[in-house]
């Protein structure tokens, strides 16, 4: 089998939300990654203020009568108190991580010296930053001049290994350097790290690396033997930092949601219950009926926002966990290849023929 060949061989289809192209799907990007998670709350929370109006314009909610508005604040509070189990559920998963005894601590310590340690052995880079974004900026460096240091030495060797190098070179070169200008100066904590960190499809170039050295390994000479190998180990640092940044960015996720839920839910608890046990008391005031509009309204909506809390945060999270589930190793579940890099094999096929 030629490389070309298994590079045809099926693959599962890549994710829909990343590399979107049309209006629809850069939407749906910001939706469910790139967007602000508290504009995107306060969008929900907006259209559910505008569904209870458009309900009671259409009388399926009368403010007038006790019983029903009663009833929805009883049935949505009712509905808030397991975001108490969701609460203490989020922190009993952050706080696991950081128990141990000391011995854990010491051995985690230890690990972190020494792939710190192989780290500046790996780039040349010493001491290894310790700022995440800067960290990762430095590794992807690295690889990018790696990969042009193949291409190098690769420049005398037979035309197909030149060929499926070259290749290679022009389709994550670009992105390499795409990389490394997004993080520079980008401070971890912002969702810029954790794109960087989804796009980068690090399994699918160690894939390639491994291709090009199965099916050329007559031909490639000790220089570009060594190159490879260097990539190999640059792509496996890169993959540990991508994992274990997206790990820690999981957990201050879920750190916010915990504590947006508890600042949410804890005054709308309130008015719920005053609804519940007042409603028909401020009913007796005898206002104008715009101001039991008005009331019940902003009482539904904000018994529904910490549902939008937790629609808004877990969609963001779910999607990295899924985006990034199949990232391991040589194991390629969502095969990543840019559109230039398959006109670029075609046009080559087209040559061949």
């Amino acid at each position: 089998m030629s490389r070309r060949e298994a590079d045809d061989a099926p693959a599962s289809q890549p994710d829909p939300l990343i590399g979107a192209s049309s209006s629809t799907d850069a939407a749906l990007h910001w939706l469910y990654l790139h967007g602000d998670r508290r504009v995107l709350t306060g969008l929900l929370i907006v259209g559910v203020f505008v569904a209870c109006l458009l309900l009671i314009a259409a009388d399926l909610i009368t403010p007038a009568e006790e019983g029903d508005i009663t009833a929805i604040a009883a049935a949505l509070v009712g509905g808030m108190l397991p975001f108490i189990t969701i609460v203490l559920a989020i922190n009993q998963l952050i706080l696991s991580e950081e128990f141990g005894t000391t011995g854990a601590f010491f051995e985690r310590l230890e690990e972190s010296r020494k792939y710190r340690r192989s780290i500046e052995d790996h780039t040349g880079y010493r001491p290894s930053p310790v700022e995440p974004s800067e960290f990762l900026r430095v590794l992807i460096e690295a690889k990018r001049r790696t990969s042009l240091g193949l291409q190098n030495v690769c420049a005398d060797a037979p035309p197909e290994l030149r060929s499926d190098v070259d290749d290679f070179v022009s389709t994550t070169g670009p992105r390499d350097e795409e990389a490394v200008e997004t993080l520079e100066g980008t401070s971890f904590g912002t969702f810029t790290v954790i794109s960087v960190i989804l796009h980068y499809n690090d399994p699918w170039q160690l894939q390639e690396i491994r291709q090009i050295r199965e099916f050329h390994h007559h031909a490639l000479s000790e220089a570009a033997e060594n190159q490879l190998d260097r990539l190999e180990t640059l792509l496996g640092d890169i993959h540990v930092a991508r994992q274990y940044f997206k790990t820690v960015y999981m957990q201050q996720e879920l750190a916010d949601l915990s504590k947006i839920l508890l600042y949410v839910g804890f005054p709308t608890l309130l008015g719920g219950a005053f609804i519940i046990v007042g409603y028909g008391n401020f009913l007796a005031l005898g206002f104008h009926p715009y101001v039991y509009v008005v009331v019940v309204t902003v009482t539904i909506t904000a018994l529904f926002s910490p549902f939008a809390v937790l629609l808004a945060y877990v969609l963001r999270i779910a999607t990295i966990a899924r985006r990034t589930a199949a990232d391991f190793g040589p194991f390629v579940l969502q095969k990543q290849i840019p559109r230039e890099a398959i006109e670029t094999s075609d046009a080559g096929e087209s040559r061949d023929d």
